[in-house]
């Protein structure tokens, strides 16, 4: 029988995705340790040695060794907590280096990492994910990334003007009134009176596709489960599922077709991952068309709501 992997998690305060994997493991009496990423500098120490080549971590009751008996769960890396005297030059330099240690172990580490840095980074680029999905037969709603105006125009009017504009990296704006969500928006005709602000900086439309519901895909090394969300259930979230009600929308495990999951496989694969997350809109016409891949995509809340156990397989995947 083949032996249980140990399993570090490496996480931030409050993690529910963290808790619910950590107590499935401890069910499974599989050896696990967790670091709150946050508080490195206050409540661990950490060393690497180039004589062994061996990082150790301890938390004042425990000391681990990271062999390759370790596998790794790079659940979320937060900023260190700092001295808040400290210049702010100082402080920068404090964060640079925690990553570049966290970056060092997550790169060489013998043991799997779900997932590594060099990884993660080569898979967030939405637009090489997209030549990835048209080049392997997946439909994708037609793209543009541009700061042109005349090519927006063309755009909009190609498509009747039903476009609309997403981000290429989720992003959080700080506000006086609170911090805010940039969503997923449909144009307008209002919104392309000011077609010339996309001089300020490329921007990403693409064709809106009518849904009969939207699917967030979770796929491991070995398991590809798809959960369908009935956005259209809600005024709210028609447009972006993200903009959560849960009195009204509803979900569901479903069965992913064949060709589906090994295009989900298959992108895993090509860019090294152990994990992803994947958006589809299943349209009116009864095609999945492919949004994107989130290499750390949350998923807790689909288990939440759809009843569907996510942490099993998430959990099995990191014991492998």
């Amino acid at each position: 029988m083949k032996m249980k992997r140990k399993v570090l998690i490496l996480t931030h305060s409050d993690d529910s995705h963290a808790s619910s994997v950590r107590n499935y493991l401890n069910q499974l009496g599989v050896e696990n340790f967790t670091v709150i990423t946050e508080r490195l500098l206050k409540d661990y120490k950490i060393n690497f040695s180039s004589e062994g080549l061996i990082y150790t971590i301890s938390n004042g009751e425990k000391v681990i060794e990271l062999t390759p008996s370790w596998n790794i769960w790079n659940r979320r890396i937060m900023v260190p907590d700092r001295n808040k005297g400290m210049p702010k030059d100082l402080q920068d330099l404090v964060t640079d280096e925690c990553e570049k240690t966290w970056d060092g172990l997550l790169m060489a580490h013998k043991g799997k990492v779900v997932n590594r840095p060099q990884n993660h980074f080569y898979a967030s680029s939405k637009l090489d994910q997209i030549k990835f999905a048209i080049e392997n037969g997946v439909y994708v709603p037609d793209t543009i990334v541009t700061n042109n105006p005349s090519n927006l125009e063309d755009f909009y009017e190609k498509h009747g003007g039903n476009i609309c504009f997403k981000l290429q990296k989720g992003a959080v704006i700080r506000t006086t009134e609170g911090n805010k969500v940039i969503y997923t928006n449909k144009v307008g005709s209002e919104q392309m009176k000011n077609a010339s602000l996309v001089s300020s900086h490329p921007s990403l439309f693409q064709e809106y596709i009518d849904k009969e519901f939207e699917i967030r895909i979770v796929a491991t090394d070995k398991t590809v489960t798809g959960i369908a969300i009935h956005s259209q259930d809600s005024e709210v979230s028609k447009i972006d599922y993200r903009k959560y009600d849960f009195e009204n929308v509803r979900y569901e495990h479903i069965e992913i077709p064949e060709h589906v999951a090994n295009f989900c496989s298959s992108m895993l694969t090509h860019y090294g991952l152990h994990f992803g997350a994947f958006d589809f809109i299943y349209s009116k016409e009864g095609r999945h068309c492919f949004l994107e891949l989130n290499p750390n995509g949350q998923w807790l809340w689909l288990e939440e709501q759809s009843g569907y156990n996510l942490t099993r397989e998430v959990s099995e995947n990191l014991i492998e």
